[in-house]
């Protein structure tokens, strides 16, 4: 099974807004799709590597997971 992105997994590597990366979507330049039941785009890998080209592709891929971004903890904050 092909891997799938959420748009802001893709802004995130592409180093965009996510809005920027539904604009793409809605334009054409980018193809996603909506699992069924939601409103939510998913971007396939074959679509990002096709939109950014390969070797582009495999330097952001490399460069993400070196990163490995540490997501905050979502909540209230307390004082």
């Amino acid at each position: 099974m092909e891997k799938v992105y959420r748009l802001t997994e893709v802004a995130r590597m592409l180093r965009v807004s996510p809005l920027t990366v539904r604009r793409w979507v809605l334009e054409g330049k980018l193809k996603a799709f909506h699992p069924t039941g939601t409103r939510l785009y998913r971007i396939p890998e074959s679509a990002l590597r096709e939109f950014i080209g390969e070797e582009w592709f495999s330097r952001i891929v490399t460069a993400a997971a070196e990163e490995e971004v540490v997501e905050k903890p979502r909540g209230r904050r307390r004082r």
